[in-house]
């Protein structure tokens, strides 16, 4: 069979072997990789586990010449042991690269507060006029010139990267240095946060500032395969009590079964014996090495009631140290222990399928039904809501509300960010405004949840007894609460809700004040020796089973603005979420 040219082969033949021609490293590709090398590791300060890292690092350098990372290594050796650079000129790079790291820069910005703060005190004692200039103006202070510094490296770093795919960002420990890191950090960063054109730079913004923020206070970001909490220095004691008295046990055992013990059991069973002082070769001695065997059993059984001993007292001390610093914790916690001792949960299949059926079932309301109609006839004459401007004030009180370190959305962003950086909320009130005219600048990530099931009564192998909790973007819950409070300021205004109304309400505590009216009939009725009837109604997935049209045409009826009712259609038309159950996740 002829052949057209060189590069053609006949089927069934065997591959020609590729020849891997050796690459030739000049001074500046050297140069790079030793700039890289420092980068990466930080002048040397960690040098576990970075190989990853640095041939990424090297990909972004040299796209065209790609090697692994422990290619790199061992050109990172070959260089320093045949002196390809001057050691000189190596130590003048790492010198560079150390000023520049994050670290460094953190550090110096760190001092830069503190000898700002200390300079600053006296003046505070002199004068308590002056409290508001506790923090410089940001072009005058050498630590935001810092900070901007290196928000810019970690904007190029997360730029262009989803904000469902970046690490969540860690809890700050609150103490009076973080929170003037995080004032320095707000001020320095106002001209950012201003200049933000829509939401999903602000977010970006804040979740850099944010980052920044943990950087300079060196907070340390939990790992995704932590290990369990390390356990106290007197249950490692008698564990390995036990373990020792265990493998003596085993040894004597062994000897005193085995007619032709190896030299190396003889030599372990010869120390024990002149431990209790006997001859190991007598035989009647091998009486006084069961019986020591038997003695040393009852030591481990000492031992073991004294571990779950101490294991009960220590479980009651954090349980009652939870119960008095935070009840729903506790009470949480013990459901959680009953639930954990059915290990058989509903497969996400299941899950997804019953939910489904609730949350994806497009259902209409009766719209002809008598009650809605004397409704629209009733309210017909209500004044319109008036068109919303949210103000900076709006968003300052809306996240005051907010809890500080709730389960964030898929961006990371705690509600404590929102909080801290006061200089986002301008910025907010005019994203949120021009939001409520075109619905569609928010972005799609902002609608998208994780659903933790939560654990009920009965039986926990059926998906219905399982409550659903979603967690949404803090900046999604700060626009539906800031529209939400403008919707009750317009239904108070109107007297719209009936006044025995007390569920969905603003500062309602419909299911406290029903226990308390409860109670007290109670009692009454049987202090007057009295009859009483009282009945509960509970309807069942109630807020999960309403149809959207519902919704939406209720607030016609109670004439709320044509432009939030448009905001709020588009929002529904975006809603997904996942479902999360004993870590396993189903679209």
């Amino acid at each position: 069979m002829s052949s057209r040219n060189s590069t053609e082969f006949v089927q069934g033949s065997p591959a020609l072997p590729q020849t891997r021609k050796r690459q030739h490293w000049t001074r500046e590709m050297n140069v790079s990789l030793i700039n890289a090398y420092f980068e990466v590791t930080e002048g040397e300060t960690k040098t576990k586990k970075y190989a990853a890292k640095l041939a990424e690092r090297w990909s972004e350098m040299f796209p065209d010449k790609q090697f692994a990372g422990k290619h790199l290594i061992a050109q990172i050796r070959n260089i320093r042991s045949r002196k390809l650079l001057a050691p000189d000129e190596i130590e003048m790079i790492k010198a560079n690269t150390r000023g520049d790291s994050p670290n460094k820069t953190a550090e110096r910005i760190r001092r830069s507060i503190q000898r700002r703060s200390t300079a600053i005190l006296p003046e505070i004692e002199s004068n308590q006029n002056r409290c508001e200039q506790q923090v410089p103006e940001p072009e005058a202070d050498e630590a935001s010139l810092e900070i901007r510094e290196l928000f810019q490296k970690i904007n190029l770093q997360w730029t262009g990267v989803p904000m469902e795919a970046r690490p969540k960002i860690p809890k700050l420990n609150l103490n009076r240095n973080a929170k003037t890191t995080i004032q320095v950090v707000d001020n320095a960063m106002q001209s950012e946060f201003n200049s933000a054109a829509d939401f999903e730079e602000l977010c970006h913004k804040v979740y850099c500032a944010a980052t920044v923020t943990n950087i300079i206070q060196q907070t340390k970001t939990p790992a995704q395969d932590t290990p369990h909490r390390r356990k106290p220095p007197w249950d490692e004691r008698i564990e390995k009590k036990i373990t020792n008295l265990r493998r003596e046990i085993g040894i004597i055992h062994t000897y005193l079964k085995n007619p032709k013990p190896s030299k190396k059991l003889e030599r372990k069973a010869q120390a024990y014996a002149r431990r209790i002082k006997t001859n190991r070769k007598e035989t009647p001695n091998c009486e006084r090495l069961r019986l020591h065997s038997e003695n040393l059993k009852q030591k481990i059984a000492a031992l073991g009631s004294r571990l779950r001993r101490y294991h009960k007292r220590t479980q009651r001390y954090r349980e009652n140290n939870l119960f008095s610093n935070n009840q729903r914790q506790f009470f949480r916690s013990l459901d959680e222990e009953v639930s954990n001792s059915k290990t058989k949960l509903p497969s996400p299949a299941d899950m997804q399928k019953y939910w489904s059926s609730i949350w994806s079932q497009k259902g209409k309301h009766i719209t002809n039904a008598t009650w809605i109609e004397q409704e629209r006839k009733e309210h017909n004459g209500i004044q319109e809501m008036p068109e919303i401007v949210v103000s900076e004030k709006d968003v300052e009180e809306t996240v005051r509300r907010m809890k500080n370190w709730a389960a964030p959305g898929i961006d990371g962003i705690q509600n404590y960010w929102w909080k801290a950086f006061k200089h986002t909320h301008k910025s907010l009130a005019s994203l949120i405004t021009e939001a409520i005219k075109h619905p569609h600048t928010i972005p799609e990530y902002f609608t998208h949840g994780t659903t933790i099931m939560l654990s009920k009564k009965g039986d926990l192998t059926q998906p219905r007894n399982y409550r659903p909790i979603t967690c949404l973007p803090a900046v999604y819950k700060i626009i539906t609460s800031t529209i939400g409070h403008k919707i009750q300021i317009h239904l108070k205004k109107n007297k719209i809700m009936a006044w025995e109304q007390n569920g969905c309400k603003e500062r309602g505590r419909g299911s406290k004040e029903l226990l308390v009216i409860d109670n007290i009939l109670t009692k009454q009725a049987r202090r007057k020796l009295k009859n009483i009837s009282m009945a509960w109604i509970d309807y069942q997935k109630a807020y999960d089973s309403i149809p959207h049209s519902w919704i939406l045409e209720v607030l016609e009826i109670y004439k709320v603005n044509k432009l939030v009712i448009g905001l709020i259609k588009c929002l529904m038309s975006t809603w997904r979420t996942y479902h999360d159950i004993s870590q396993q996740q189903s679209e």
